[in-house]
């Protein structure tokens, strides 16, 4: 049976006011991710990062998570590089560390115009040591008219249920071995800096 204009209305307004007492509950916590902030997570793979942080609010009212379906074909570079499953493939290391910088200085430059002035942030979480210190992050964030306010180290046990992907090739279901990874985070520089 199919539902009229106003019976959707009122399912609408139902989720809403749902939604609404959700939001006055007390602010929950994981790590430095808040039930009270307005999230945005691009390129969550498997959506098991957002999950992990809506079941520790209670909710995923506060959050947007996007990605990119490589099962149809399409591919992401996020800021993880490969080298493939069959270690007789050629490499694409090189190339993919050069596509995921311009990524990143490109996600950089356009996720900062969604920053609310004072209290916005933009989070990368981030492998340490080489490559991926070449990348640097920072400078690149500078650049685009943010500073760094903080950099923690990122552990994946942290976020219950999160397990990272490759994102990419015929491997993309594949977890990896992270090793030691920072969350960097950044803020609109002020005008008085």
């Amino acid at each position: 049976m199919e539902k009229n204009e106003e019976e959707e209305d009122q399912e609408i307004e139902s989720f809403s006011s749902d939604d609404e007492e959700d939001k006055g509950g007390a602010e929950k916590c994981i790590k430095h991710y808040s039930s009270s902030q307005r999230i945005l997570l691009v390129g969550e793979g498997d959506f098991s990062f957002s999950l992990s942080l809506a079941k520790a609010f209670g909710s995923g009212h506060n959050m947007v998570a996007t990605s990119l379906d490589t099962q149809a074909g399409s591919q992401i570079m996020l800021g993880v590089a490969w080298s493939g499953c069959n270690p007789d493939e050629p490499t694409l290391l090189s190339q993919d560390q050069r596509l995921n910088k311009r990524l990143v200085k490109g996600f950089l430059k356009n996720a900062k115009t969604l920053l609310k002035e004072e209290t916005g942030e933009i989070h990368i979480s981030h492998k340490n040591g080489d490559p991926y210190n070449k990348w640097d992050l920072v400078r690149k964030a500078e650049k685009n008219g943010l500073v760094l306010l903080d950099s923690v180290p990122f552990c994946k046990d942290d976020y219950p249920g999160y397990v990272n992907k490759r994102a990419h090739g015929s491997c993309s279901d594949d977890t990896f071995h992270l090793g030691d990874c920072t969350t960097f985070k950044f803020r609109l520089k002020s005008l008085n800096s």
